[in-house]
């Protein structure tokens, strides 16, 4: 946890003294992955699945849950642009890029003749949302939270339904299928939903294994995508689209003295969107 970072920059070490880039108060969004920036990966420009390096932030090195934070890789820093407030930024480096990521990955599929489904509607389901808005696609959302579903449609989405296999939608109906859930309920749900040659794209990580019908996708030639974060080119972007009012993520800003309580309610599906924490206000 504590992985989505964003701050100004405090003090810096000797060999960065005279450099104007990093100058005190410079305001920079972390990548999550600490990328070696030399491997085939890195040098292709895919630097969240690098080669070498397997360290990141809120994961198993120190996150953003502290006022200080030592930058040692100075390849994650990324600076943020006018208009993006910390929040935003913080919030894009996972909950805006994650799904980011995923859609570019069957953009080229995504027209507005395209039926898609999405589901999960928390933090990155919300935001794969407004990023889908943006391409035309018919956008069918589906929560079993049904607390969601005023979010969602405000977001873009043309249905809601808690229950996918309760609407009137026919099976293998849906070109494009987002699970950013990510359990064998909704992956069963994308194999009955999606359309011969159909693309289902797995984000969410519910479960550590899934049970998947290769006979009857080989023969529907259904294609399953996997995901895992995204490129620090794509978190570029992904910060513009956000200075351009393109993608409004939901944040909410608590004290971090609360934190114990929110990952309690975390746990046990209580929260919506993004809960932001800023340690030196506490």
């Amino acid at each position: 946890m504590g992985h989505e970072i964003a701050g100004s920059v405090s003090a810096v070490g000797d060999q960065l003294a005279n450099d104007p880039y990093y100058k005190k108060g410079a305001r920079f969004a972390l990548q999550i992955v600490q990328a070696c920036g030399t491997c085939d990966s890195c040098r292709r420009g895919l630097d969240s699945v690098c080669d070498s390096s397997h360290q990141a932030y809120g994961l198993n090195e120190d996150g953003g849950f502290q006022q200080y934070l030592l930058v040692k890789n100075l390849r994650t820093l990324l600076p943020i642009p006018d208009g993006v407030s910390f929040e935003q930024a913080a919030v894009a480096t996972d909950s805006v890029l994650t799904p980011f990521h995923a859609i570019q990955k069957v953009r080229k599929f995504l027209s507005p003749t395209s039926k898609v489904l999405v589901q999960g509607c928390g933090g990155l389901g919300l935001n794969a949302i407004q990023i889908l808005k943006n391409y035309g696609c018919h956008i069918v959302a589906s929560d079993v939270k049904g607390a969601v579903e005023k979010l969602a449609l405000k977001y873009g989405a043309h249905e809601f339904h808690t229950d996918i296999n309760k609407s009137d939608h026919e099976p293998l109906s849906f070109d494009v299928i987002f699970d950013f859930v990510g359990i064998q309920p909704t992956f069963n749900n994308s194999d009955k939903y999606i359309k011969i040659r159909g693309r289902i794209v797995m984000v969410g990580l519910g479960s550590m294994e899934l049970k998947i019908p290769n006979y009857a996708f080989a023969i529907r030639e259904v294609e399953v995508i996997f995901n895992f974060g995204g490129y620090s080119v794509e978190q570029v972007e992904c910060m513009e689209w956000v200075a351009k009012g393109l993608i409004k993520p939901d944040i909410h800003v608590a004290d971090f003295k609360s934190l114990p309580q929110y990952l309690d309610d975390l746990t046990n599906g209580k929260l919506t969107g993004r809960i932001v924490f800023k340690p030196n206000e506490s």
